[in-house]
Parts: structure tokens; C-alpha cells; sequence
């Protein structure tokens, strides 16, 4: 039987990959060399908690909730609605409205500026800037 010192206990022998914890099968394994143990065999050797939530509870073991928490409503409207962005005080270009959403991304190099993009709420048109 090969034993592990106690610096040893949470990593692969093989691979020197963190193992990770399954409390469902009882093991911990490493994902690159398919090494596993039983968390039994580290029982006295490593302190193992674990907390969870209603929320975290049901996305495991695939439960429906009968009551969805605020957080988790709120996640599934920006979801379905899209992600909300900053809004600037800029005039449309395309049909003067007053207010266009943004967003940054840099896309040259590290030592040059980003790149802001805008779109109008009111017609949708988008244009970018470099900066």
C-alpha cells in the first residue's frame, strides 16, 4: 500500500496536480492522471468542510426550487435580458437620441488604448472609438 507524507495528501503522486474532492463517490482524484483515494483513507489528516445553500444544494442534485431566492432571480433576468451595460450621455449619430450604452475592450496592444464601443438604445446602432 503506498502512503503518502502529510505535504503529499492533497496532490497526485503522479501528475502533482491538486486532487479534487467528490463527496457524492466518496474519493478524490486528480483529472489529469485519473488517480483517486478514498476521503476515508484521509480521515485524522486533513480537515475537510464543506458549506453549501438551498441555492447551491438543488443546481447539484438538479432540483427544481419552489421558492427561487432574490439573488437567483435577479441572475435569471439578466440571463434572458441580456447583460447591462454603463451608459454615457452621448448624442446617437444614427437618430439623436440622447443616451448610448458602452462597453471597453482592448483589442491592440497592451501599451496602446481601448477600444469603446457604443450602441443606442433607442435604434440599436453601434459604432467604436479608439482611444
Amino acid at each position: 500500500m503506498q502512503t503518502a507524507s502529510s505535504s503529499g495528501l492533497l496532490f497526485c503522486p503522479y501528475t502533482g496536480s491538486m486532487l479534487v474532492f467528490d463527496p457524492l463517490k466518496n474519493i478524490a482524484s486528480s483529472k489529469l492522471s485519473g488517480y483517486t483515494r478514498q476521503l476515508h483513507e484521509l480521515e485524522g489528516q486533513v480537515k475537510v468542510t464543506q458549506t453549501t445553500d438551498m441555492v447551491d444544494f438543488a443546481r447539484r442534485f438538479g432540483l427544481e426550487m419552489l421558492v427561487r431566492p432574490e439573488s437567483v432571480k435577479k441572475e435569471e433576468d439578466e440571463l434572458l435580458h441580456g447583460r447591462t451595460r454603463a451608459t454615457v450621455d452621448e448624442v446617437c449619430p444614427d437618430c439623436g437620441a440622447q443616451g448610448m450604452e458602452f462597453y471597453t475592450l482592448q483589442l491592440r496592444s497592451a501599451d496602446e488604448g481601448q477600444t469603446v464601443f457604443y450602441e443606442c438604445t433607442e435604434c440599436g446602432h453601434k459604432h467604436s472609438t479608439n482611444n
